[in-house]
């Protein structure tokens, strides 16, 4: 079953103006962490609305959560029928939109669903961050400065703590706490960064070299379970396509083919019965994709006098935007907030917040905002309506983009099924 009513109900209640607004205290992907744990009797703070489970046994002792970075809701329901996996889970479970975070990114995102803490609590905002400590814009995830120079090994003792505020347990410490025991699957490359070690605190990693080995980790790892599990498998492959050829594309399709197929093969297929029938699948995203014309996308370096209002780094440099091209976020010099918002308003098509309107509308989050957060937050907010708008250094030629608030961007699923109603 497919909750198309849910997603109608976001859209007539977060809406404005075209722009759809994050959901915090129901249908919202950073309410997902916690609905994992309720599971398990874990405590929690905010849970999904019970709907996300209508029809599903949930008395299960096995959970697998599997991210398909960058497929939204609106891609499910376009090309559900193209993929059998993706029909029989529909059919089969239930399927639920959700509204990601603000930003709509995989850096704001994926803290989320480790740490169980929204945008406003964790302070990691975007793929590229300013940090005034390093006086110097930062790629986040990747944890390197714009030159590619690694952090950790360029400057003396910092670590992951630098780049976000942990909180004083992960999701994942949480759940061993409660008597689960917690598994990541995630690709091998990314599975010892600095942003991993300290958001998958308490788990056990295990890294992936392709797709069919992540299946075979899945698997192996609820078929050696002992006691209640719960395992995160984290699949960047659909962003990645999407971000270099657009959701529409021959390529992009032979990757959600890939990437179901797998999973049906290696996980489906293959897992045994018994545990089949003890283990809850949910299938989710972090947000979906708009995709935008290289052609008409727009170069930040084309706006004349906008540098005058950014605000000066140590060497009397500007602070360039940072986020991304559908979340933009300026560190501004004082008095030249509302200068700058009539300049990008007159020369882009954009919905802007200053820091006042932002924190008020809870668009980073609806809870109390933390230090780490209040170093780093913007001056001013530009959110595109449809174009991605950045430096010219190689991002404008992508198609598919997030960050923004269309829904395109800001709905992704939640399906859920047991695991056995699928083989």
């Amino acid at each position: 079953m497919r909750q198309d009513d849910v997603a109608a109900d976001l859209l007539d209640h977060f809406s404005e103006d075209g722009f759809l607004f994050p959901d915090y205290n129901g249908f919202c992907f950073a309410n997902v962490p916690d609905t994992i744990l309720s599971l398990f009797d874990a405590p929690t703070r905010r849970t999904l609305p019970n709907d996300v489970f209508t029809g599903i046994k949930t008395d299960a002792d096995h959970v697998v959560v599997v991210l398909v970075d960058g497929f939204g809701y609106e891609q499910w329901t376009r090309d559900q029928h193209k993929y059998d996996f993706l029909d029989t889970l529909a059919k089969q479970g239930t399927v639920t939109p959700l509204t990601s975070t603000y930003p709509s990114e995989t850096a704001a995102a994926i803290t989320t669903v480790s740490t169980g803490t929204q945008p406003v609590e964790h302070g990691l905002l975007g793929w590229f961050q300013y940090y005034e400590e390093l006086a110097q814009v930062l790629l986040t995830l990747p944890f390197s400065t714009l030159d590619g120079d690694y952090v950790p090994e360029n400057f003396d003792g910092l670590d992951g703590r630098f780049l976000f505020s942990s909180p004083e347990q992960t999701v994942y410490e949480r759940a061993r706490d409660a008597g689960v025991s917690p598994h990541v699957v995630m690709p091998e490359r990314i599975s010892r960064s600095e942003h991993s070690k300290l958001a998958m605190a308490g788990a056990s990693v295990s890294g992936y070299g392709d797709l069919a080995h992540m299946g075979r980790l899945i698997r192996k790892t609820l078929q050696s379970a002992d006691g209640s599990s719960y395992t995160y498998a984290y699949i960047p492959h659909v962003d990645a396509v999407s971000h270099q050829h657009g959701t529409e594309s021959p390529e992009y399709e032979k990757m959600v083919s890939k990437v179901t197929g797998h999973i049906q093969r290696e996980l489906v297929e293959r897992v045994a019965p018994a545990v089949a029938e003890n283990t809850l699948l949910v299938v989710t995203a972090d947000h979906g994709h708009l995709d935008t014309d290289p052609e008409t996308n727009v170069a930040l370096d084309t706006i004349d006098g906008l540098s005058d209002h950014l605000k000066r780094g140590p060497d009397g440099e500007p602070i360039p935007a940072v986020g991304s091209g559908r979340n933009l976020q300026f560190h501004v010099r004082d008095g030249h907030v509302e200068a700058l918002r009539d300049l990008l308003e007159a020369e882009l098509d954009v919905k802007t917040f200053d820091r006042e309107e932002y924190t008020a509308r809870g668009l980073f989050g609806d809870r109390e905002p933390s230090a780490h957060f209040e170093a780093h937050a913007p001056d001013l907010v530009a959110v595109p309506r449809d174009k991605l708008v950045w430096y010219n250094d190689g991002e404008l030629d992508q198609i598919g983009s997030h960050g923004g608030l269309s829904p395109e961007e800001m709905l992704c699923p939640f399906a859920v099924c047991r695991l056995a109603s699928l083989q």
